[in-house]
């Protein structure tokens, strides 16, 4: 059974694809869908991309405060690999303030993704501890285009955002504007890219 591609790539865009990017003017980022795990309620909520401009959806977790002992892995999940990152209790910690596990409920389906044979964590946690609040799950990660400009202002990229029409947003952080596309540009987009920044 094939998974459609939330990316609608189009076969027949690889040249020009493969053009812009040896020029700088699109470039490629791996982002996925990021979820928050409820530990209590074990209920999935989307909040986003996993791209580095949208992570204040995730970071304000109680749990996740500077001081919470973190773990962060790839997991299988949904027959695809997945990036956890979920908080978990310290033994020498317990009976403290920053014992999680006497603020937060246990988080059942992270420490279960998190004990499969298949895991490989980045940095880790003791054997034999459990993962207490909220965790974060990234799934369905693949390659999203992105076009910057640091030579343009932020008003010249701006109008040209408006005039494409792949579903995309602008992303505004104390630099310049990029355009972050939610899927493979379209034709018409392609050569709008290339006619206008090549």
């Amino acid at each position: 059974m094939s998974k459609s591609n939330r990316l609608k790539p189009d076969p027949t865009s690889r040249n020009v694809l493969k053009e812009l990017s040896q020029k700088g003017i699109l470039s490629r980022e791996k982002v996925g869908i990021r979820n928050i795990m409820r530990a209590e309620t074990r209920a999935f909520e989307p909040v986003g991309y996993s791209h580095y401009w949208f992570r204040d959806a995730w970071e304000r977790l109680p749990n996740f405060h500077p001081n919470a002992p973190q773990v962060t892995a790839w997991v299988d999940y949904n027959e695809q690999r997945a990036e956890i990152t979920a908080t978990y209790g310290d033994q020498g910690w317990y009976g403290t303030p920053y014992d999680l596990s006497s603020i937060f409920p246990a988080n059942e389906l992270a420490d279960k993704l998190l004990r499969q044979p298949s895991t490989k964590p980045g940095r880790g946690m003791n054997v034999g501890v459990s993962c207490y609040g909220d965790a974060v799950l990234v799934t369905d990660i693949r390659m999203h285009w992105i076009f910057s400009n640091w030579k343009a202002d932020a008003e010249e990229i701006e109008l040209f955002d408006a005039m494409l029409s792949t579903p995309r947003q602008i992303l505004t952080s104390g630099y310049r504007p990029v355009i972050f596309f939610h899927e493979e540009p379209n034709h018409v987009d392609l050569v709008a890219l290339k006619m206008r920044w090549f």
